[in-house]
């Protein structure tokens, strides 16, 4: 039997003694990434197998006008951004921050290289995540450390132990991710708060003095519940949880935070107003569409309703129409960076967009030609080596992991098993080896 030559140094790597191999191959038949012309980025770990672009390309359609960056570039990418945002870590072997940045960004950036790990099957940093997790998650398995001020504080890291849970990563404790994202959404249910506004998830999660948030009605801390119930929904098949997606985004519809346009804004105050939240703050910020786009696409796929999947579409062209700079390509924080104004928050709410575009573009397959149309070129700045405008550092590099990841998700790659491959068409062998149907 003849092999593929973009199979061999998948064949070499994992069995390289197979007789399927021609006499010739050895290991050095294995492809490392090339370096790139980013003096930045540094080859990437072994763990990683190139996949040949003309493979990928030939699936998937292309942006209009952009140019779809290749596969082998984005991966080789990627595994240097990983590496570099695990070297940003003072403790090895907790993939938590230092301060100043905050604690819900570590959070965040777990969920980055959980989704790397699954999308390039690069599986060093399983370990590292999994005890992070159950670290961060304390013993009473609800992430309400010290520094979950904030509803939102503790659902981002209830995210990223769904994305665990999502991806099949092996838990380093008894308690399963799934478990300890729904602790989280049960004691956020409870949080509900029908006093003002009828409904809504306040920001803060105690009162405190009252001035610091506890009357801010957040879109983020909203949209990251909304997610949270609609994803452990489609895990669980619960209709009450189910409920409580569909509710909670009728609140956000309903006190004007979501435009008829789809456009998505920052909050409202519930001290305002006989019964709250009459003033909106119209500040649009690019996670907030995110959260409630991949939310939305994740109803889509639970329910198969065509109204959450209208939504979908038009919370894509939401944030095409407002956090693309035109000139570049690149996602744009349009509120800050146009003036260098970001804080250390906002600076990353473009790297959790562009998760959630990759997210959206995987599970529904039929909006990858509208996600490219923003990703493309996102993700041919980020290759370049040109993306950060910010000074380079932790978040710098999140952002960039997240963007080419994603440009990796919406062509289709995906590692399963250890294995770069495509996720489509493809059948196994030897229960291991992944092969292209298109390549043979």
């Amino acid at each position: 039997m003849h092999l593929p030559a973009d199979i061999i140094p998948l064949v070499t790597l994992f069995f390289p003694k197979s007789p399927l191999l021609p006499s010739t191959s050895t290991n050095s038949a294995i492809q490392t990434p090339s370096t790139t012309s980013s003096a930045s980025l540094t080859p990437t770990s072994a763990h990683i197998v190139s996949v040949t672009s003309s493979v990928v390309q030939s699936e998937t359609p292309s942006a209009a006008a952009v140019a779809t960056p290749e596969a082998k570039l984005l991966l080789s990418h990627a595994g240097a951004y990983a590496s570099s945002l695990r070297s940003t870590y003072p403790d090895q072997n907790l993939a938590v921050f230092a301060e100043p940045i905050w604690w819900w960004q570590s959070g965040s950036a777990v969920d980055a290289l959980l989704t790397y790990t699954s999308t390039t099957g690069d599986t060093q940093y399983a370990n590292l995540l999994s005890n992070t997790l159950i670290t961060e998650a304390t013993a009473t398995n609800d992430f309400m450390t010290v520094q979950a001020t904030g509803n939102d504080d503790q659902a981002w890291w209830a995210l990223a132990a769904l994305t665990a849970a999502e991806t099949n990563l092996i838990p380093s404790g008894p308690v399963p991710w799934e478990t300890l994202a729904h602790n989280v959404f049960q004691e956020q249910t409870a949080r509900w708060d029908n006093d003002k506004c009828n409904g809504g998830m306040k920001w803060k999660i105690l009162e405190g003095d009252g001035t610091d948030g506890w009357h801010y009605k957040s879109t983020i801390a909203n949209g990251l519940f909304f997610q949270m119930a609609a994803r452990l929904a489609l895990l669980t098949s619960s209709a009450d949880i189910k409920a409580w997606a569909v509710k909670s985004y009728d609140w956000t519809v309903s006190v004007g935070l979501i435009s008829p346009d789809f456009d998505v804004y920052d909050g409202t105050d519930d001290a305002k107003g006989e019964n709250g939240c009459v003033d909106v703050n119209h500040n649009m910020w690019s996670y907030n569409v995110g959260v409630f786009m991949y939310g939305s696409a994740v109803m889509a796929k639970l329910t198969g309703e065509e109204e959450w999947l209208d939504r979908t579409k038009a919370f894509i062209a939401s944030a095409k129409r407002n956090f693309v700079n035109e000139e570049t390509g690149e996602l744009w924080e349009a509120k800050c960076e146009s003036d260098s104004s970001c804080d250390s928050d906002q600076v990353s709410f473009k790297g959790t967009l562009a998760r959630w575009l990759g997210a959206t573009a995987e599970l529904l397959p039929d909006l990858r030609e509208s996600v490219g149309d923003i990703m493309h070129g996102a993700s041919n700045m980020a290759t370049a080596g040109t993306i950060a405008s910010e000074a380079q550092g932790a978040i710098s590099t999140f952002n960039q992991l997240e963007i080419v990841d994603a440009g990796l998700r919406l062509q289709g790659v995906g590692g399963k098993e250890g294995m770069i491959g495509m996720k489509r068409n493809t059948r196994s062998v030897a229960g291991r080896i992944r092969w292209l149907d298109t390549a043979r």
